[in-house]
């Protein structure tokens, strides 16, 4: 009896000091942002992570549970995202299976919940921290196993657009961003989303809509400001974009001409 008391005390020990010799603790570290977001970076990190331990609650560096990848991964280029797998799904912009790129996040599941997600490479394979390998790996998402659980996919950067994370500026008047925004003229025949329209600057709305790829701007009219997106060639180009992102642009509109 005494000897197995023993080992059950020493397993204990090992699995809460897998990643460090400090005591381990379920709190979330919000990781320092070391680089730009960018496919280099996104890269760089994959590599340093690939291999690692798979370790429950942790967020690296050293050792990761799946959402702990992600949100490291992404909180270093300084992109925040939820901690929690279902949380990251239910936040981030949906893409569709056909139009993934480097860098989305793909989501498995039981169809109500998801509790997995890794980060897409490309060609059909996806990095991720594994519970059942015990370490981040590189899986197909054509394997039966997360074909079957697979839930969606997320955007919440474009890193093949490079202009997708220019900061913006917010208008030090109403009168100066007026000013900005009356000196570019559209002509017709072209289309346009008409995202919203806002009573005060909606800086963080036109944030997720260029994180997700999409080229939204502000014009500011009688004291409201309409978000914009375009120009498009057709409607149906603009109808895409819209069926892409319809959590972002669930009111959206199309538009011909001046906007």
């Amino acid at each position: 009896m005494i000897y197995l008391k023993i080992s059950i005390i020493l397993f204990v020990a090992i699995i809460f000091s897998a990643c460090s010799t400090s005591r381990y603790d379920y709190s979330i570290h919000k990781p320092k942002v070391r680089y730009k977001p960018s496919l280099r970076a996104l890269d760089k990190l994959n590599r340093e992570a690939l291999g690692r331990k798979y370790v429950w609650a942790e967020e690296g560096p050293y050792c990761y549970d799946c959402s702990g990848l992600t949100y490291y991964n992404f909180g270093t280029m300084g992109i925040e995202i939820p901690r929690v797998a279902d949380a990251q799904y239910r936040s981030g912009t949906p893409v569709s299976r056909d139009n993934l790129q480097k860098g989305d996040l793909v989501f498995f599941g039981n169809g109500y919940r998801a509790n997995h997600v890794g980060i897409y490479l490309g060609n059909g394979k996806f990095e991720h921290a594994s519970s059942a390998k015990g370490k981040v790996i590189i899986s197909s998402l054509n394997k039966p196993y997360y074909r079957r659980h697979y839930m969606g996919a997320r955007r919440y950067y474009n890193f093949n657009n490079t202009q997708a994370f220019r900061p913006l500026i917010k208008p030090q008047s109403q009168s100066f961003n007026r000013a900005k925004l009356m000196q570019r003229e559209y002509s017709n025949g072209k289309y346009y989303i008409v995202a919203g329209v806002f009573s005060s600057y909606p800086s963080e709305y036109l944030t997720k809509l260029n994180l997700s790829g999409l080229n939204a701007k502000v014009k500011e009219q009688n004291g409201l400001y309409k978000v914009y997106i375009g120009p498009y060639d057709s409607i149906s180009k603009a109808q895409r974009d819209i069926s892409y992102n319809p959590t972002l642009l669930i009111n959206a509109k199309i538009s011909k001409g001046v906007v």
